[in-house]
């Protein structure tokens, strides 16, 4: 496993170019072997009320993953980020992941601009099957939608 010094290719989030930091984010924290922090937590199993060893390990794994990921991810917010995240109660890698991807993941205007270029570039060739041109476009269409 390689260690927390990994974490230093990853520039500190300003709040600006959100999808590259997350991108970066997400292949480091891969490359650290910390990807099971970008999970939820393993809930017990219970065996006679009790839990059992393997699903204890599995979750104190899941702990340490995410406390090594997310303390990381912590050191490269920059600290007005960091004291958001903070406030927003977001204690895991995949909580705070998911709340900066929603308070900062705004998808740039050309990027918005070569989808829809992209869509007016699409011919339906009149002596072909549609359909092929018409899956394209409709993901295309729900591409933007999600932006």
């Amino acid at each position: 496993m390689m260690t927390s010094q990994t974490f230093s290719l990853l520039y500190t989030f300003d709040g600006c170019n959100f999808t590259e930091w997350e991108t970066t984010a997400r292949h480091v924290i891969n490359a650290t072997g910390y990807q099971m922090a970008l999970g939820i937590k393993p809930f017990p199993i219970l065996v006679n009320n009790a839990e059992t060893d393997n699903s204890s390990r599995a979750r104190d794994n899941w702990d340490n993953q995410n406390s090594q990921a997310y303390g990381n991810l912590m050191l490269c917010i920059s600290a007005d980020i960091r004291n958001l995240a903070t406030k927003a109660k977001r204690d895991t890698t995949k909580n705070l992941l998911d709340w900066l991807k929603t308070q900062y993941g705004i998808t740039s205007i050309s990027a918005t601009y070569s989808d829809v270029i992209a869509i007016d570039k699409l011919r339906i060739p009149g002596d072909c099957d549609p359909t092929l041109t018409l899956d394209k476009l409709l993901s295309l269409f729900m591409l933007l939608h999600r932006k």
